[in-house]
C-alpha cells in the first residue's frame, strides 16, 4: 500500500530537492573548474610522447580510428620556428568516421563568455575534403557528453557544423570565400556561449571575417546537468582531422593554436 504524502511533507521534499539543485547549480565551477587558456607552437618537444604527460599539462589525448591514421611531430612544414603537427587520416567508410586529431581536455568556459579558436592550418592536395572537420569545441564526460560545435570544409568553404538540434552556419550567399589549400591559412573562431538565442558566432579566415552571426543557441540547452552530461560549458578543444571526408585519405599540418577566454 502507498502512502500518500501529506502536503507538509510534500512542502518540505520540493523545498530540499530545490535547494539541493541550486547548491549543485552554484557549485558547478568549483566541481568543474579548469584553465580557460593553453597556447602551444609544438617547438619545445623533442618527441611527440611529450606533449601527452601525466594530468593534462599538456595535451590530453589522440584518436587514430584507422591502423594507418598518424599524427607525428614534423619538421618538413611549419608556420613558425621549425615544428609543427602532422595529420594524416584515411577516407571515412561504412566502418565509421576516420580521424587523426588531439584534444586538450579538462578546461573550463562557461556560458556568458566567449571562447576563441585560433590556429595555423596546411591542407596538402587539391583532391576533394568535403565534409572535412578540422576543429571541435565540445564538452566531454565519460558517459553523455553534451555535444558541441565544429568546423567543417564544404564545397571548399568552412562552416559551422552543430552537433546539437540547430541549423549550419554557412558563410553569406555570394560573398563565400574559398579555403586555400597548399599554403598556410589561419582560422580564428570565436563563440560567445548561451543555451538561448543570446550566443554569437564569429569566423575569420586569413584575417577576414567570414562568418559573423547573432542570436545563435551557442550550447545544448541544459536540462538535469549531472545526468545529461550539459553543465552549461564547454571543455574540450580538439584539432587535427576531427573527421575525415569519404572522398579521400589527407594530410594536413596545424601549427601556433591558442584556445582562449576573451571576455
Amino acid at each position: 500500500m502507498v502512502i500518500p504524502l501529506n502536503r507538509s511533507k510534500m512542502k518540505k521534499v520540493g523545498i530540499l530537492f530545490t535547494g539541493l539543485l541550486l547548491f549543485v547549480a552554484c557549485n558547478k565551477k568549483k566541481f568543474f573548474d579548469g584553465p580557460n587558456f593553453f597556447q602551444d607552437d609544438f617547438e619545445a618537444y623533442t618527441s611527440f610522447d611529450e606533449l601527452l604527460i601525466d594530468n593534462d599539462v599538456y595535451w590530453s589525448f589522440t584518436q587514430h580510428t584507422r591502423d594507418a591514421n598518424t599524427i607525428e611531430l614534423d619538421t618538413s612544414k611549419f608556420h613558425s620556428g621549425l615544428k609543427s603537427l602532422k595529420f594524416h587520416a584515411q577516407a571515412s567508410d561504412s566502418e565509421g568516421a576516420s580521424k587523426a586529431s588531439i584534444a586538450k581536455q579538462n578546461m573550463a568556459f562557461w556560458e556568458g563568455e566567449t571562447v576563441r579558436l585560433s590556429a595555423w592550418y596546411f591542407i596538402d592536395g587539391t583532391q576533394s575534403a568535403e565534409w572535412l572537420f578540422l576543429m571541435d569545441l565540445e564538452e566531454q564526460a565519460t558517459i553523455g557528453a553534451g555535444p558541441g560545435m565544429r568546423l567543417a570544409l564544404v564545397d571548399e568553404k568552412l562552416r559551422i557544423e552543430h552537433k546539437f538540434n540547430e541549423k549550419d552556419i554557412l558563410q553569406n550567399e555570394g560573398q563565400e570565400v574559398n579555403f586555400p589549400r597548399n599554403q598556410w591559412v589561419e582560422i580564428i573562431w570565436e563563440v560567445k556561449l548561451s543555451r538561448k538565442d543570446k550566443g554569437s558566432v564569429k569566423l575569420w579566415q586569413n584575417g577576414q571575417l567570414i562568418i559573423d552571426s547573432q542570436n545563435n543557441r551557442t550550447l545544448p540547452k541544459d536540462l538535469l546537468y549531472f545526468q545529461q552530461g550539459t553543465k552549461g560549458m564547454y571543455s574540450s578543444c580538439e584539432i587535427g582531422i576531427t573527421a575525415n571526408s569519404k572522398d579521400n585519405p589527407l594530410t594536413i599540418w596545424i601549427d601556433d593554436i591558442l584556445f582562449e577566454k576573451v571576455n
